[in-house]
């Protein structure tokens, strides 16, 4: 058998398109190599070279390979602002307070008897959850109140104001008033119901259609929204929502008998449309459709922090804050539960890198493909003499002037490319050349029969 193979290897090496070989196997040298030190100086030469050359295209092929896994993506910056369509960017409002409701919850849990600043407070932290539970603890716990211990999510949505009750008044672009309640969207997020106003929600097929794209001939956009109590405002991108770990830069608190303008400058992101065809891997982000969360129908990095901090809290304390978006009843705390992600109020609200040592929560959560980078420039606050409202007034300071843009620099032909032209450049070889050494390796190889040498 050993022979056979021997016999087939000559044969292939004679015959093959690979280049080098033949010069390692072949007998029939000219008579001045005839000499058998020469021969074997030439054959040892050859098969040297033949070596060499594989051992260069397999390190071409590697580094090309590596290539195309790590930097298949790059980004670009375009300038041809004239083209340029931005979408204004979404905009959440989340209820943080509501006193008047606050106090009348307080009164009817407690019966009658009297009630003081501390029960209010008590309610707030259940109400607006956001990890900590000082007046649980303090009060609670002690058994200075009988406190509600379970079924929060019932709490919540009897005290937390509807939308009707929250906006009074929306105006786009100064000119159009609009029904707030038609547009912004009742959205669930850890810090409860948000109400979300996006381009993504809006239906051009509307008669009550709002346009949020911004060009040239339409100029910067604005929003005006007047609230009736005290509110936090997010700005972000379509696809994120509102979360402990939003940046402050990008929060607006509002308060009763204050008008609040805030402008910002967007940098919008778009990509090639071979993009999406490359691995989330090579590419470092990932498109709305590509999700995997349990918290969110879409991908975002938001959702994918929250989705994370669910986990965590599971693991930490086998339970689940009341507010998280798309979570089970029976995955919601009670009171102990609540005392448990307060315990851990670090390790479960505060991001960390995977080289800190600090406590903190670690999530391996990519950015979002189409996440456009949302930049603050001022923000001004004047007082209003009306006692029951609040104004903010969201402004784009500028039309974008450059945008940022993934192209692949390295497909999958680019890299099949590279492949083949190092091993066309080193050893000679084609797809026929492989398909050569299927051949004689494994068809020929059973058919050949190889004559007795021992004959004689």
């Amino acid at each position: 058998m050993f022979t056979k193979r021997i016999e087939i290897f000559k044969e292939f090496a004679n015959q093959s398109t690979i280049h080098g070989l033949h010069y390692v196997s072949n007998t029939k040298r000219h008579w001045t190599e005839s000499n058998k030190h020469i021969e074997n100086f030439l054959r040892i030469f050859w098969t040297i070279c033949c070596i060499l050359s594989w051992y260069g295209s397999t390190l071409l092929m590697m580094n090309s390979w590596e290539a195309f896994q790590t930097n298949a993506i790059s980004f670009v910056v375009e300038t041809t602002s004239l083209e340029f369509q931005t979408t204004f960017p979404a905009v959440s409002v989340c209820e943080i307070n509501n006193i008047a409701n606050v106090q009348k919850l307080a009164n009817n849990l407690m019966n009658g008897s009297a009630r003081d600043y501390n029960y209010d407070e008590i309610i707030k932290e259940i109400a607006y959850f956001k990890g900590t539970t000082y007046f649980i603890n303090e009060f609670c716990m002690t058994g200075v109140y009988d406190c509600p211990t379970n079924n929060y999510k019932e709490l919540v949505m009897s005290m937390r104001n509807p939308c009707e009750e929250i906006f009074l008044n929306c105006i786009w672009n100064e000119v159009r008033s609009f029904d707030c309640c038609k547009h912004f969207v009742p959205t669930e997020t850890e810090l409860g119901i948000c109400y979300t106003l996006t381009m993504a929600n809006e239906s051009p097929d509307s008669d009550d259609f709002i346009n949020m794209y911004s060009t040239r001939e339409t100029g910067p956009s604005n929003l005006l929204i007047k609230l009736s109590s005290a509110n936090q405002v997010y700005i972000h991108s379509a696809v994120d929502v509102p979360f402990y770990n939003t940046m402050i830069s990008n929060t607006i608190q509002t308060f009763v008998k204050q008008f609040k303008q805030f402008q910002f400058v967007i940098k919008d992101i778009a990509n090639e449309d071979e993009v999406q065809f490359v691995s989330i891997a090579q590419r470092r982000c990932r498109f709305p459709w590509e999700n995997y969360l349990d918290v969110s129908s879409k991908y975002s990095y938001s959702s994918c922090i929250v989705n994370c901090r669910r986990q965590k809290q599971l693991k930490m304390c086998n339970c689940t804050s009341h507010l998280m978006p798309n979570s089970k009843i029976s995955e919601h705390c009670d009171i102990n539960g609540l005392i448990c992600l307060n315990a851990h109020y670090t390790e479960l609200s505060v991001l960390k890198n995977k080289k800190s040592k600090q406590p903190g929560l670690e999530c391996e959560c990519l950015v979002s493909c189409i996440e456009a980078e949302i930049d603050v420039m001022t923000t001004e606050t004047f007082n209003l003499a009306n006692e029951n409202e609040s104004i903010i007034k969201l402004m784009m300071y500028r039309l974008p002037e450059e945008r940022l843009k993934r192209n692949v620099v390295r497909g999958r032909l680019d890299v099949l490319v590279s492949l083949g032209g190092s091993v066309a450049l080193f050893v000679g070889a084609s797809i026929l050349s492989f398909l050569e050494i299927i051949y004689y390796f494994i068809l020929r190889m059973r058919n050949v029969k190889i004559p007795n040498l021992t004959a004689n």
